[in-house]
């Protein structure tokens, strides 16, 4: 076995591989021009775009990135929150009243009405209406 003889076989398979491959080039450009020019172009494209690819990687290897991490934090001055006042209310006015079990008899004429029979009809009805609600989702 001579490393020789192997470098010579090798060299004779290229050089067939390229002669067959330069003619078949030849012969599609002589038989469709349009279909070795787009090829051609395709290869081109793909050509450029891995050296513009190369380029990138390389110079983005040289750029040493800064980690800036999370930004300082300037602590500026605290002041105490200001409380606004409260709505201004008479002086006989109570927010609340102790609540009593009935009314007097003046208070009953001053505030009750008595309810029309309207007034009952539609409030049977919302009521109805309220039941009949809750029973249909009932299963």
């Amino acid at each position: 076995m001579d490393f020789g003889s192997i470098i010579e076989s090798v060299k004779e398979k290229i050089t067939e591989l390229t002669e067959s491959l330069s003619e078949k080039i030849r012969d599609l450009m002589e038989t469709n021009k349009t279909l070795f020019f787009a090829i051609a172009g395709m290869i081109f494209v793909i050509f450029i775009c891995l050296i513009l690819l190369i380029y990138v990687i390389a110079s983005g290897k040289g750029k040493k990135e800064k980690n800036t991490g999370i930004p300082e934090t300037t602590v500026m001055g605290t002041e105490n929150p200001v409380i606004p006042d409260g709505p201004k209310l008479p002086k006989d006015y109570n927010i609340s009243r102790p609540a009593r079990d009935r009314w007097t008899k003046e208070e009953a004429e001053e505030w009750f009405t008595v309810p029309t029979e309207k007034e009952i009809e539609g409030l049977s009805f919302s009521n109805d209406k309220i039941v009949n609600d809750i029973l249909e989702a009932a299963p």
